[in-house]
């Protein structure tokens, strides 16, 4: 018995110093492998179009594998610089592994986090900026491609990276955080989801950006949500950093017509048309706010002053035609009820003179606007023949007769 037991005691120690041995060599085998993923990597007289790649993305899987080098920092940050390179081959190898510049960006995050003793620490930053670039680059490909969630996808990745660039060489190059961010919200409105890009846009604002379209783009967002209060307050944060941009301008404008707030417009308009007094779209909405007011004669002379500036602006033409009639309207409807015949002659009086002025409006338009429709020029025309008819105008009357019947 106790031989037996010194035997097995002997053969026991024997087969634990064999074991330490197979792990011993692992281990080295592993780190040999790091190594030469370490010298293929920086071997300087090689270009990157002809290292070793197949060698070296499976020498990166196995090293990850293996539990004894895992949590290696060497490894993450060579398996990083692997698939970086690869992503820049543009070969058949790298079309044939898409996500290598995630591989990269992976790696090289772990290499950071596992680096205690930051020995490659500055080189996975660096190697990161260069990540970031991929990803713009990936990224722009798949915005012009419209593959929007994917363009998204690699913006919104390289955002945090931007971070390593101390130096400001990617500034410098015009890519910057901003630039990412803006490309994340383009890509999410181009996609439909409208919420990533009012998020995006959001941020820049926050941050002061002096570009108007960031400012207008998030404010027609917040109009479809139905948030007109959000986006009157974005366009006038744009226009307290650039309050000259004529988007954000007339984007305000705008809402307050569909609000029918005129009092406020008016006075908004008189500045914008101060600043600038050969802008028709600002003569023309102060006539449509007067017009709203009951000012008709300050509305008509916006509209003369429109067609003072551009006599071919027919919309203002019309648009005063269709004041007069309207004035025609309030008239007829005030007469309501009144049996009166002085008060009746003195009202069709004025009628007439408003059917007189509002034709004189509508001629210009159906004999000079060459690029009105002809379903629109129709209905004008049975517009006018009814006035015709009003004023006793029988030739004319017949004129427009005979021009709705024939088309």
């Amino acid at each position: 018995m106790i031989q037996k037991q010194k035997r097995m005691k002997i053969k026991l120690n024997y087969v634990t110093v064999l074991a330490a041995l197979f792990i011993g060599i692992n281990v080295s085998a592993q780190k040999f492998t790091i190594q030469s993923m370490k010298m293929e990597l920086e071997d300087l007289a090689k270009p990157d179009g002809d290292r070793d790649y197949e060698s070296l993305m499976k020498w990166s899987e196995e090293t990850k594998l293996n539990t004894k080098t895992s949590n290696s920092p060497q490894m993450w940050y060579y398996r990083g610089l692997t698939y970086l390179k690869v992503s820049t081959l543009n070969n058949e190898l790298s079309k044939a592994n898409p996500d290598a510049i995630y591989l990269a960006h992976d790696a090289f995050q772990n290499a950071l986090m596992t680096d205690v003793k930051k020995r490659i620490t500055e080189d996975s930053e660096a190697n990161l900026l260069n990540v970031a670039i991929g990803l713009y680059n990936k990224g722009y490909t798949a915005y012009q491609a419209e593959e929007y969630q994917e363009s998204y996808r690699n913006f919104e990745m390289a955002v945090p990276l931007m971070k390593y660039d101390i130096e400001g060489l990617l500034k410098r190059n015009n890519l910057t955080i901003e630039v990412l961010e803006q490309m994340m919200a383009f890509s999410a409105m181009n996609g439909g989801e409208d919420e990533k890009a009012k998020k995006a846009l959001q941020v820049l604002v926050d941050k002061g950006t002096a570009e108007g379209s960031i400012y207008a783009n998030l404010a027609k967002l917040q109009l479809k949500g139905g948030d007109t209060t959000a986006a009157l307050m974005t366009i006038m944060t744009g226009k307290d950093i650039n309050e000259a941009d004529k988007t954000l301008i007339n984007m305000e404008l705008d809402i307050y017509l569909k609000q029918g707030r005129s009092k406020e417009l008016i006075e908004k308009l008189n500045g914008a048309i101060a600043d600038d007094p050969g802008n028709t779209i600002y003569y023309f909405a102060r006539a449509i706010s007067y017009e709203g007011l009951g000012e008709n004669d300050k509305a008509a002379a916006d509209y003369d002053k429109i067609l003072e500036i551009d006599s071919e602006y027919y919309d203002a033409s019309y648009n005063k035609g269709v004041m007069y009639l309207n004035r025609v309207a309030v008239i007829v409807e005030e007469l309501d009820g009144v049996y009166k015949p002085s008060i009746i002659e003195k009202s069709e009086a004025e009628i007439n003179i408003e059917y007189k002025k509002a034709i004189v409006e509508f001629e210009n338009v159906f004999n000079n606007n060459e690029d009105m429709p002809l379903a629109d020029k129709v209905v004008l025309a049975g517009t006018m023949k009814k006035i015709y008819a009003r004023l006793e105008q029988m030739e004319k009357y017949a004129e427009m007769k005979s021009f709705i019947e024939s088309n």
